[in-house]
């Protein structure tokens, strides 16, 4: 660093090379360069402001490049110096001063100069700035370029190269923030995973590297969700903590990150260990991190959503209860212009609902609504978290309705749904979760005001959601159930059938759709409508799916009955796909129906005659050769 003695000698200096002095440009660089020292010593912007006045006198001095690069060196000082008032005074035109002489000094070392590295670097470091400043992300794309020339300059073995992937992961972690490109996520794992090499144990910088490497890891996991990058991030993790040890300016950030890396693989997994461990490690973090620590926000959040889910798999209430504690205190410093507020909206609105759903207190579903206005108003259509806000308000809104009764409730859930469904196509992932959800409400409305035409449209969106989750889904059931519901109330309307029990399970209500589909089946023998006999069909399809143990007898009758309508339509419609059916629901019989059961032989009939029919309408021979199989096994029981 300059001393005052130094700048006082370069003074000196300066004033024995007056204007027009062959030496005076080298004294002049000469003493704004120990005046910026002095500076970066001393904060003192006086400095700075003469180190820029004489660096503009220097190169004036030196119009033209000479064979000692004197002026691509004024321009680049000139424009170091620029950037320290810039970061000092916050000036802008400084700032764009700065870029325009850096690229001046770019132009003056073309590839293969000594000194372009140096200008890339200090020309990316200016475009880096006005991208903090302006969010432009044009200036971020240079960056990247220059860095990338950079990394080029620097091949493996050279000794800048690690410093060189750091730039460029940093700059692409960056666009990977503002864009979500996958193409950046990859390439800044294997940018990291190149730079660790070069940085191995012993580093200063290597469990620096170890950090970065794990949570790009884990990043990647939650875009693509497979497992070893979820594995290979703890392991990380764990490796950086054990050299970040109690008393580590950096054990917090290692603690919050592994906590999260583990709290993602319990929500893979389930396995309750991966959750304590996350919470034992929130904790601590939190311990780490004190209201005036820039991350506290964040620990409180996280640990509160651990605490949640803790509550959700034990059942603790005091849990739930220090959640939503942790939450409050979260919200207050994330105030509206805060960039996670709707996450911690969001969260505590959950939380308190669910405190709703175990105690019954009015006031948390009210503050829960409440909250989940102000969380999807700062979620619009777009954002990341606008469907989980959405439904989750939806949800709330609901509840209310059914509590109080007040129609507005369901009608503004509705109002919310119908514009939602429209951003969903088929295959977004949000398309299944608003069929259901609009389909419950429009159902609610049916029940309040009566309009069959409410009842259609929930029919209509739980078909639609049925066909999202095929058997084996883990949402299949309750929307096959809420579904099945709706079939009931409309045939039972329709038909005006008498006032019965609601069913309270799903065998209950697969019995009361086979008896309807029975009804119907009568009516459609009598008066020979089709309509009636695709209802039938209908109902005993939702019935036979509705049956929770495959042992129930009642599930061979439904097949049975549901064969028998197959056939009947076939022959009237002449649709080998209906014959297809009955074949189907015939085999399935079969399964029931072993050789010591009363009524094998005549399902083996059944499948026979179906066979025959098929055989007439397609010339199978298989079909026919099987069904003469089926008889005669038939005629020997």
């Amino acid at each position: 660093m300059a001393s005052t003695d130094v700048v006082s000698r370069e003074r000196e200096e300066l004033e024995r090379c007056p204007p027009g002095n062959d030496g005076r440009y080298e004294v002049l660089f000469g003493l704004a360069r120990v005046l910026r020292e002095r500076f970066l010593k001393d904060r003192k912007i006086v400095d700075l402001n003469e180190a820029i006045t004489l660096h503009r006198d220097a190169l004036g001095l030196r119009p033209v490049e000479n064979e000692k690069y004197d002026r691509s060196t004024s321009l680049n000082d000139l424009a170091v110096c620029l950037s320290h008032r810039y970061d000092k005074l916050g000036t802008v035109d400084d700032l764009e001063e700065a870029i325009t002489l850096e690229r001046e000094a770019l132009a003056l070392r073309p590839p293969g100069h000594v000194h372009r590295a140096a200008s890339l670097l200090n020309l990316g470091a200016c475009l880096w700035r006005r991208f903090k400043e302006k969010a432009e992300i044009c200036d971020l794309e240079e960056v990247i370029q220059l860095h990338r020339e950079v990394l080029e300059l620097h091949p493996p073995g050279h000794p800048h190269r690690s410093t060189s992937l750091y730039l460029l992961a940093f700059c692409l972690s960056t666009r990977y923030e503002h864009q979500g490109s996958f193409n950046d996520l990859e390439e800044l794992v294997t940018l990291r995973r190149a730079e660790l090499e070069l940085r191995p144990w012993g580093d200063p910088d290597h469990v620096e590297c170890l950090h970065s490497l794990a949570c790009d890891l884990r990043t990647r996991f939650t875009q693509t969700a497979e497992i070893r990058d979820l594995e290979e991030s703890i392991a990380l993790h764990r490796a950086a903590l054990e050299q970040r040890p109690p008393g580590h300016s950096a054990r917090s950030s290692t603690l919050y990150e592994l906590a999260l890396c583990l709290s993602n693989r319990h929500d893979k997994h389930g396995v309750a260990d991966d959750l304590e461990e996350a919470i034992k490690l929130g904790r601590e973090a939190l311990e780490l991190r004190p209201s005036t620590h820039p991350a506290h926000d964040a620990s409180l959040h996280n640990l509160a959503y651990d605490l949640r889910r803790m509550f959700a798999k034990m059942e603790a209430i005091r849990d739930l209860e220090e959640s939503i504690k942790l939450l409050r205190a979260a919200l207050e410093r994330r105030l509206p212009d805060h960039s996670a507020r709707s996450s911690t909206l969001r969260e505590l609105a959950l939380c308190l609902s669910i405190r709703h759903d175990k105690h019954r207190v009015a006031d948390d579903l009210e503050e829960a609504v409440k909250l989940g206005r102000e969380a999807l108003e700062l979620s619009p259509p777009g954002h990341p978290d606008h469907g989980t806000c959405l439904r989750n308000l939806v949800r709330d809104l609901r509840k209310r309705f059914m509590q109080n009764a007040a129609i507005g409730d369901l009608e503004e859930s509705i109002a919310l749904l119908r514009p939602a469904l429209k951003l969903c196509p088929i295959g977004h992932p949000d398309q299944l979760s608003a069929l259901h959800e609009l389909a419950l409400c429009l159902s609610h409305r049916h029940d309040n005001n009566g309009v069959a035409d409410d009842l259609e449209e929930a029919i209509l969106h739980r078909r639609a959601a049925l066909k999202l989750c095929p058997p084996g889904h883990p949402r299949r059931g309750v929307i096959l159930y809420s579904h099945a519901c709706d079939l009931r109330k409309k045939f039972q309307f329709r038909n005006q059938a008498a006032s019965v029990v609601h069913p309270i399970s799903r065998v209950d209500l697969a019995s009361s759709l086979f008896d309807l589909s029975l009804q119907l089946w009568d009516r459609s023998q009598k008066q020979t409508t089709t309509t009636d006999l695709d209802d039938a069909i209908c109902l005993a399809t939702y019935a036979v799916d509705l049956r929770l143990s495959p042992e129930d007898n009642s599930v061979a009758d439904n097949l049975r009955a549901l064969a028998n309508y197959h056939r009947a339509r076939f022959q009237s419609q002449h649709a080998t796909v209906d014959l297809n059916e009955a074949i189907t629901c015939y085999r399935h019989i079969l399964r029931f129906h072993l050789p010591d059961h009363p009524d094998r032989a005549s399902s083996l009939h059944g499948l026979a005659q179906c066979l025959t029919d098929r055989c007439r309408q397609c010339t199978a021979t298989t079909d026919l050769d099987d069904a003469i199989t089926f008889e005669q096994e038939a005629l020997q029981l």
